[in-house]
């Protein structure tokens, strides 16, 4: 899938392109059920809330074909590829859970601010094709832009003094990097900042139906509110990054499935391979119920 002049320009002026209508109601069945499935494991890659609820998985492209598949699908990774000017591969791999009341906000953060002073990326030859399941609605948390805020540049911050990890944890037990990843995030911009940025900006909501991608620059402000909604909200979170913009070694790295060193380039594949699994999958369960019914 190529962009248009027009949505290449506006990316190019908002630091952010919204489009609807990329996923079939199919695949969006089969990646919410798939999301279920690694919602419900434990492992050091599910981040957690302070309620218990989980707030992310990370990495799950690691272990799952679904989503190994949907990283390679030409509707994603090539307007990655049109928009970063290069081959890409995967920094970073996530689900976020917008769990009904229990689901935490994110603070206003750059991604490349983390990216940069936590991992080693030298530029922000980056972007993230988000990819939400759900309707985003005023209600279930949508993710807050300022439009033209990455054409400030990465705002470098201090480091805020952590307040109990913002009752975030994962289950691989107390780490330093938690502090990266939670509702209290480890660098924080203040009033005077956002006052600067909206005088110059807006902030608006990046709402839409289920199956909307939203592909978004490493130095666009976002954030979240929390979910107040009855209905959960999950989301699907790709960061492609430029080959040609490799992370440098740094002290003390964050854990691979949190930012990967594998740089090598994604390869597409057929822009229906999702559709296929869904048949697939829908062929094996056909038949599981026939031999269920022939036991009978």
């Amino acid at each position: 899938m190529q962009l248009t002049p027009e949505q290449v320009e506006g990316f190019d002026r908002d630091g952010f392109l919204l489009i609807e209508n990329l996923f079939s109601q199919d695949e969006l069945d089969l990646l919410s059920s798939e999301i279920r499935a690694e919602f419900a494991g434990d492992s050091p890659r599910h981040i957690r809330e302070r309620s218990g609820a989980v707030r992310s998985v990370f990495a799950v492209h690691f272990t799952n074909e679904v989503f190994r598949c949907l990283m390679k699908l030409p509707r994603l990774l090539e307007p990655a590829r049109q928009l970063l000017g290069s081959d890409v591969y995967v920094h970073q791999y996530k689900l976020n859970a917008k769990v009904a009341l229990d689901g935490d906000k994110w603070e206003w953060h750059q991604d490349f601010l983390y990216w940069h002073k936590e991992d080693g990326m030298p530029e922000p030859r980056v972007l993230t094709a988000a990819l939400f399941i759900q309707e985003v609605n005023d209600y279930n948390g949508p993710m807050l832009l300022i439009p033209g805020s990455h054409r400030e540049g990465m705002i470098d911050l201090g480091v805020t003094e952590a307040r109990e990890n913002g009752g975030a944890q994962s289950n691989g037990g107390s780490q330093d990097w938690i502090h990266t990843l939670t509702a209290d995030l480890k660098y924080k911009i203040d009033r005077e900042i956002l006052a600067g940025l909206l005088r110059r900006n807006r902030i608006c909501a990046g709402k839409g139906p289920a199956g909307l991608v939203l592909f978004f620059q490493g130095n666009l402000f976002h954030a979240s509110a929390d979910n107040l909604s009855a209905e959960d909200r999950n989301s699907v979170f790709i960061s492609y990054n430029s080959v040609e913009n490799k992370l440098r070694e740094v002290e003390r790295p964050r854990p691979t499935f949190i930012a990967s060193r594998d740089f090598r380039a994604v390869a597409p594949t057929s822009d229906d391979a999702l559709l296929m699994m869904c048949k697939s999958r829908r062929i094996e369960y056909q038949e599981r119920v026939q031999q269920v019914g022939e036991l009978a």
